[in-house]
């Protein structure tokens, strides 16, 4: 980060290790840990069909996480001299869109398991061949939980408010539009070209399980999120679902308050949303995955989509979120659900839901 002061290149790292383990998702990382085997060892050549295809031309050295034991772009000065005021620095399409992949690979695996929680059949389909992924590493857990809280979230909107809409905000690999069996409802996906030029040659022969699936292709922060949304279709006065799973860390700080107003603005009355992300004390120590860091953390999520229209809202820590094998669903433990003060200084993994009621002026 310090290249264009002539400082010695530095790995950007995961110093979060005050984590508790059942918050902090494996693929954070010791910084000191990680970069001593780094320093000790050479960098293995990427081996798997994605890195070669789309990072080889990056220029960027390849560190093996031992940690997680799953290969992963480590951004140094030479990719990072441009970091902005927000943290982020060069992160290409391509590096955006191999983080979809662990994820997608921690969802198959979870569907391999007896009796599974989280049915995902085309999982493993959309690891894009890097099927490393699925033996090294994969947070089969966290990413589970992640998965049935979206898609609880989608069913109930559906069943009692009678969204016909939903929208996931950097989608990555997410393959709602194909297993959830809701043929009245329309998802619209919204992510970077990168990401569909991956995605789209993987599923483009998988039939649908919905009305329709729209790509949205952009950038948040860059485009306007509503005029896109509408030239796809879209009704901002019907209301959405909104999915923002594993997005809110890599949205910048000067540029989360914004977004919150832009999802309030198109919501109608009956719309709900639900998001993961880590306090700011959490992000400000340094986190990244699989070569992309994380730019932001808040403490106050609730506040920002309470302060964009939606009258219920509620931040809750990842350790009071569990998996009931009993029921099949999602337990929540109430004692876990934080406030900005309670949150500020600590680190830990969030998850955010917010609606807006019957009641709630949706503008």
């Amino acid at each position: 980060l310090n290249a264009r002061r002539g400082a010695p290149p530095r790995m950007l790292h995961a110093a979060t290790t005050r984590l508790s383990a059942a918050t902090r998702p494996s693929f954070v990382s010791s910084s000191s840990a990680v970069s001593r085997r780094a320093a000790a060892a050479p960098s293995p050549s990427p081996s798997s069909p994605f890195l070669r295809r789309n990072l080889a031309a990056l220029h960027l050295p390849f560190i093996y996480l031992a940690s997680t034991s799953t290969f992963a772009a480590s951004v140094t000065a030479s990719a990072m001299g441009m970091a902005g005021s927000d943290g982020a620095g060069v992160v290409t399409d391509q590096m955006k869109a191999y983080t979809a992949l662990p994820i997608a690979a921690a969802r198959a695996m979870a569907f391999q398991q007896n009796d599974p929680l989280v049915r995902d059949p085309l999982a493993a389909k959309l690891v894009a061949g890097e099927t490393h992924l699925m033996q090294n590493g994969a947070n089969v857990e966290y990413m589970s939980k992640r998965c049935l809280l979206g898609d609880e979230l989608v069913r109930e909107r559906h069943a009692t408010a009678g969204v016909r809409q939903v929208v996931s905000l950097g989608v990555g690999m997410d393959s709602r539009a194909f297993r959830l069996n809701l043929h009245d409802t329309t998802f619209y996906e919204v992510d970077n070209q990168g990401l569909f030029d991956l995605k789209e040659p993987l599923v483009a022969d998988v039939p649908l399980e919905c009305a329709a699936r729209r790509i949205v292709v952009g950038m948040l922060g860059e485009m306007d999120l509503g005029a896109k949304l509408r030239e796809a279709g879209f009704d901002s006065s019907k209301p959405t679902v909104w999915l923002l799973e594993g997005l809110l860390p890599y949205i910048p700080r000067s540029y989360m308050p914004q977004l919150a107003r832009d999802i309030g603005e198109l919501s109608a009355v009956g719309s709900g949303l639900w998001g993961d992300g880590f306090s700011k004390a959490s992000v400000d120590r340094g986190m990244v995955f699989h070569g992309v860091p994380f730019v932001s953390g808040f403490d106050n999520y609730d506040e920002l989509f309470r302060m964009a229209g939606f009258d219920r809202s509620d931040v809750v820590d990842f350790s009071g979120v569990h998996l009931d094998r009993g029921t099949r669903r999602i337990r929540i433990d109430s004692q876990y659900v934080m406030s900005p003060a309670t949150t500020r200084g600590r680190d830990m993994c969030l998850m955010v839901r917010a609606y807006k009621s019957k009641e709630c002026d949706s503008a």
